[in-house]
């Protein structure tokens, strides 16, 4: 199995990436510009999985959102649930522990698996108290390295 860093993007992204272009204004000259520059690719369906989370990034940290768009919904508070309920990690948990995973330079190309069974004995994220701990963990890896 490859790691999540070594698979080609997803549509879902080539069509954020685009989304996002277009949001912000840029043009597709200035687009093949900087998958040139900083990937050294021609199209966004070149890049692989982590190169394209890392240019999503980019693009949303390097502009604000445009004025007119829509602002975000404001969650509503947690239900409480019984004390036997498992709360499962939500879609947006798990984007997370996949992007902090690809942004680490794991020295085995199993290292995240095995950092998950070693740190926190589980063989993968499921609940969101693992997901909470396992963003904590990988964002303390980041940091160090």
């Amino acid at each position: 199995m490859a790691a999540i860093s070594d698979r080609p993007i997803t549509p879902s992204q080539v069509r954020a990436i685009h989304v996002a272009l277009h949001r912000r204004g840029i043009d597709d000259d200035a687009y093949r510009d900087i998958l040139r520059q900083r990937f050294d690719a021609q199209t966004c369906k070149a890049l692989t999985r982590a190169q394209a989370s890392e240019l999503l990034l980019a693009l949303g940290r390097a502009l604000p959102r445009p004025p007119g768009a829509r602002k975000p919904r404001q969650r509503r508070p947690a239900a409480k649930s019984a004390p036997n309920v498992l709360r499962m990690a939500s879609p947006a948990q798990r984007r997370l522990v996949a992007a902090l995973a690809c942004e680490i330079d794991w020295r085995e190309p199993d290292g995240f698996r095995r950092w998950l069974r070693k740190s926190l004995g589980i063989e993968r994220v499921s609940t969101a108290a693992q997901a909470a701990q396992a963003i904590e963990g990988l964002k303390a890896i980041r940091g160090r390295q």
